[in-house]
């Protein structure tokens, strides 16, 4: 599979705010379900669970802290495309912690977006979203195709450093797409770089579970 090679461009509000998908950082919630460790979205046929010891975090949450990692010019806009399913933190909601891992999903009605018809393109318009804001993005490795419920969609690795109200911090992360008609999916699993290693095995368990509902 060739590699997923974002060419760097500006980014403008509506592409700015579609990295939600990938760092957390939606605007715009929607309630699923959750039963114990199990979160089910029955409107995107979608679901994952977590390690008992992790939390899930309400969207709204999650939506608020993480705003205020975009740059400012963005922080005001309104409108994002990007609706933010769940969060699962290793963090509970309301603990003071600068970075914690945590895994997101994300959907978008890709509907009025013209250029992104198909899984590949989709990927490559988030990753360039992701080069435009991050601080030395790079990705790590070839993309690869993974599947879940049925489904196929494309992993990569990446890193970058994100900015934070107490200076930058230097992450890497794992990007999940998935396309279904005009319905684009977007996992994330992040965590501080110094921290990663040790995270990756559980935040390969939740990527693991994600599983598409007939």
């Amino acid at each position: 599979m060739a590699s997923l090679l974002p060419r760097p461009r500006p980014a403008g509000p509506r592409h700015g705010l579609l990295v939600a998908a990938l760092l957390g950082l939606s605007t715009i919630a929607t309630a699923g379900t959750i039963r114990g460790d199990i979160f089910r979205d029955e409107e995107h046929r979608i679901q994952l669970k977590k390690p008992a010891s992790w939390h899930f975090v309400p969207a709204e949450q999650a939506s608020s802290r993480a705003r205020g990692a975009l740059p400012g010019d963005i922080q005001g806009e309104k409108a994002a495309p990007a609706t933010l399913l769940v969060a699962v933190s290793e963090s509970p909601p309301g603990a003071q912690a600068r970075y914690p891992a945590r895994v997101t999903l994300a959907v978008e009605d890709l509907t009025a977006r013209p250029g992104v018809e198909s899984l590949e393109a989709y990927a490559q318009a988030n990753l360039r979203t992701l080069d435009a804001l991050l601080e030395d993005f790079r990705l790590e490795g070839r993309s690869e195709r993974v599947r879940a419920g049925g489904m196929s969609g494309l992993r990569v690795e990446y890193t970058g450093r994100v900015a934070r109200p107490g200076g930058s911090v230097a992450i890497r992360g794992i990007a999940l797409h998935f396309l279904r008609g005009k319905t684009g999916y977007a996992i994330a699993a992040v965590a501080r770089a110094e921290e990663f290693a040790a995270r990756r095995a559980t935040l390969q368990q939740i990527l693991g579970s994600v599983n598409f509902l007939p």
